[in-house]
């Protein structure tokens, strides 16, 4: 200990950097250990695997009424003869289906059909449809041959659950795809829904995954020009990676002990691990790097780091869960999976940050600025550059900045007035995929309607009354415009529970549908099954379930909003001890969030410069998008504003004024901000690139959203807002003083002497 600091009292430090100093100081044993505990934890859901489910019996859509209308026929024992269709769609514009060798190739694909055959549990081969009908048949045939005569329908059926139908199906693709082979001047095309829900998870897990091979390139690439050199731009891949590995790993465990998870679940926690692991590295090792620069020794440089920009890891962290928590609220299993996995990987991360972080410093000491690159890798003064430019410019003028931008973020944002959520379903998938192929043939050639069907499900069905209800039911309902025939009446296996379905024209997501609904529900429904005592009648079916769908979302969009902002506003009030600050940075966020929601709408439903990305635009965007995306950039902008406002607090709290730790603390930081904002638009735009829409559609509300964010937000509104202020950005009133302060900046101005001497005395001076 040197002399210096005998009698010099200690202040004690905080949790957090008391783990950061304990990792520094077991350097190797920590990173062992994180290695370990993340590789392990990988391991261990490779051998357990992953229980998944896309099943939400137990989640809270399950009241629907669609839902219910599909939960009573099921209660019923399900259909009595087939539970699902298959559809094999024929076309060519210059021969007539009443030519020889039309009739050849569908008679051709009638036998394929009737002979195919699987092997059943009980390792008999059993044919794979009970019926097939043929179009040609005067009786059975009828509309399945298009007006102009040059499509024709065979459709096929088949029973078993979802298992069997698969097993039933394997070997019918084969069969037809060498009968195409022979028929190249023949479109011919299978539907089914099975076949489609297969072809859309293969590609769509083919897509996310090849776009990982584009954003982990182009996101070391940004980290080296960040960095300036190869090891500081390694260690934050490292720690996002290793960081992935144990969340999965632990998402496996949640998964096996508590409640299955969703398959799309891991694709989320991948683009947030990569989030908070790139930028809870990119935080650390700047201001690591910073405090060398001033010739800290390596020790003193980590833990004060750890107590500036760890500290803000660290409540970052606590926002970012906060946000996801949020996800909770809705009540849908795909969500609370998509929050338990999204949370831990955050978790972990943190941890990271706090523990293999300090070590990996430890070990590198100066080794972080091995690799330096050309120009990018040249020492430069602190605050100092392009973005502090900007932020002096709009502290010279705030009140015009701040109405400008303020202005400019409304009018992006106003596109929603006229938003309309619904379901992009078949119509946001890719056309590369068979069965959109053929239900585009389909639609086209049968508009007044083949495959949408709006279904009542009637409890009671074997009762004489209620029979003679749904015979008058078919007639009003076939009057209703929209709706047409022929109207089928499918019972039960127990026949206590009968499903009229009847065909409606156009998309689940029309409006003139979802009107014939309401008024089914509201008018036809009471009408005729109200006077019966004990029966219960559900309106189910595409267009339903989307209306029902879009209720259900808008009705969880204040609970899920309330919850992330009140307790966002409540870990801000208590970590910056001003009412001030949390309200103005929920309105800053509201904001960006605002015009990524109103770019979404310009793009994906008006259909603005859909050409140039080349999509067909479905003119809803998809019902669940606005609350998912409001609970991730919640967080990530939190995350980034945390950081900015730690760093200005640290100033003012070193003596300088209001006004000038805003300007230097956002100049200081902006730089940081740009570089992981950089990364997190790389990725999201690649999302733009993928064929599917909905992931097209969330890609870019979020690319816009983080670069509104760490732009016009944290670079000209904040500091603008913040320099009109003054220090009324602290004001807190008298009766809030009771509330006690989280300091999440620690102390930075005296070092803790002791700590580092002994450090001193068992390094070499070349580890120092």
């Amino acid at each position: 200990m040197s002399q210096s600091t005998v009698g010099t009292p200690r202040k004690k430090l905080a949790a957090t950097v008391r783990v950061a100093m304990w990792s520094a100081r077991h350097r190797w044993l920590v990173v062992a250990c994180w290695f370990i505990f993340s590789l392990g934890l990988f391991g261990i859901s490779i051998v357990i695997g992953t229980r998944s489910s896309d099943v939400t019996g137990n989640s809270a859509s399950a009241r629907l009424e669609a839902s219910k209308a599909d939960a009573a026929f099921s209660a019923g024992g399900g259909s009595a003869e087939s539970s699902d269709t298959f559809v094999v769609v024929l076309s060519n514009p210059s021969v007539k289906a009443t030519d020889p060798a039309y009739k050849a190739l569908v008679q051709q694909i009638i036998k394929t059909l009737q002979g195919a055959t699987y092997t059943a549990a009980d390792g008999q081969n059993q044919p794979v449809f009970t019926t097939v009908l043929d179009p040609y048949n005067p009786l059975l045939g009828q509309g399945l041959i298009s007006q102009d005569g040059s499509s024709v329908r065979v459709i096929g059926s088949l029973t078993g659950d979802y298992n069997t139908r698969k097993a039933k199906l394997t070997p019918v693709r084969p069969a037809l795809d060498a009968i195409k082979a022979q028929q190249p001047s023949f479109q011919v095309y299978a539907y089914n829904g099975l076949l489609i829900n297969e072809d859309f998870n293969k590609h769509l897990f083919h897509e996310l995954d090849g776009s990982l091979r584009i954003t982990l390139p182009l996101t070391f690439i940004i980290l080296l020009i960040a960095f300036g050199a190869v090891a500081a731009a390694l260690v934050p891949l490292v720690l996002a990676v290793t960081a992935l590995l144990a969340a999965f790993g632990l998402m496996s465990i949640y998964s096996q002990l508590v409640n299955p998870v969703d398959s799309y679940a891991s694709e989320v926690i991948v683009l947030i691990g990569l989030a908070v692991g790139i930028d809870y590295s990119l935080f650390m090792i700047t201001r690591y790097r910073t405090e060398r620069r001033r010739g800290r020794d390596k020790l003193h440089a980590i833990e004060i780091a750890s107590s500036t920009a760890g500290r803000a890891v660290f409540f970052s962290g606590l926002t970012v869960m906060i946000s996801l928590a949020g996800l909770f609220m809705v009540g849908e299993s795909i969500f609370s999976s998509i929050a338990s996995g999204t949370i831990g990987v955050v978790l972990v991360a943190v941890i990271g940050s706090l523990t293999f972080l300090p070590a990996t410093l430890a070990i590198l000491g100066n080794g972080v600025n091995w690799g330096r690159i050309p120009y990018f890798g040249r020492e430069r003064d602190e605050g100092s550059g392009f973005w502090a430019k900007i932020v002096g410019g709009v502290m010279r003028r705030p009140a015009i900045f701040m109405v400008v931008t303020a202005v400019l973020l409304l009018a992006l944002a106003s596109p929603i007035l006229h938003l309309k959520l619904g379901t992009n379903g078949i119509d946001g998938l890719p056309d590369s995929l068979e069965g959109i192929k053929a239900l585009r043939l389909m639609n086209q050639k049968w508009p007044q309607g083949t495959t949408l069907t709006m279904q009542v499900v009637v409890t009671g069905a074997d009762r004489a009354d209620t029979k003679a209800a749904i015979d008058q039911f078919k007639t009003a309902a076939l009057a209703v415009p929209g709706l047409s025939g022929p109207a089928q009446v499918t019972p039960s296996k127990d026949g206590k529970v009968a499903r009229i379905s009847l065909y409606m024209a156009g998309s689940r997501n029309s409006q003139a549908n979802q009107d014939i609904v309401q008024k089914t529900r509201k008018e036809l429904v009471p009408q005729y099954f109200g006077p019966l005592d004990g029966v219960q009648a559900y309106v189910g079916g595409s267009a339903a379930y989307t209306l029902d769908q879009v209720n259900f979302y808008l009705g969880a969009m204040p609970m899920v909003f309330g919850f992330v902002l009140a307790f966002s506003f409540l870990l801000l009030l208590l970590a910056f001890h001003s009412l001030v600050i949390p309200v103005k940075a929920i309105i800053l966020n509201l904001l960006s969030t605002g015009a990524s929601y109103g770019a979404m709408v310009l793009v994906f439903q008006d259909g603005w410069f859909s050409d140039q990305i080349g999509f067909k635009p479905t003119g809803v965007i998809e019902n669940f998008a606005p609350l998912f995306m409001f609970t991730i950039l919640f967080g990530l902008s939190m995350d980034y504003h945390l950081f900015i406002l730690t760093r200005i607090k640290e100033i003012k709290d070193q003596g300088a004024s209001s006004v000038e730790a805003v300007a230097k603390g956002i100049s200081i930081t902006s730089g940081v901000i740009t570089s992981a904002a950089a990364i997190m638009v790389v990725v999201f735009a690649v999302f733009v690139t993928l064929e599917i829409i909905i992931v097209r559609q969330l890609g870019l509300g979020l690319a816009v959203a983080v670069f509104v964010d760490a732009t016009i937000i944290r670079s000209i509104l904040l500091p603008a807002t913040m320099r009109l202020l003054g220090d009324w950005n602290w004001w807190i009133p008298k009766w809030l003083d009771w509330l006690p302060q989280v300091n999440i900046e620690g102390e930075v101005a005296h070092s803790t002497h002791e700590l580092v001497e002994s450090e001193k005395a068992s390094l070499s001076q070349s580890e120092l």
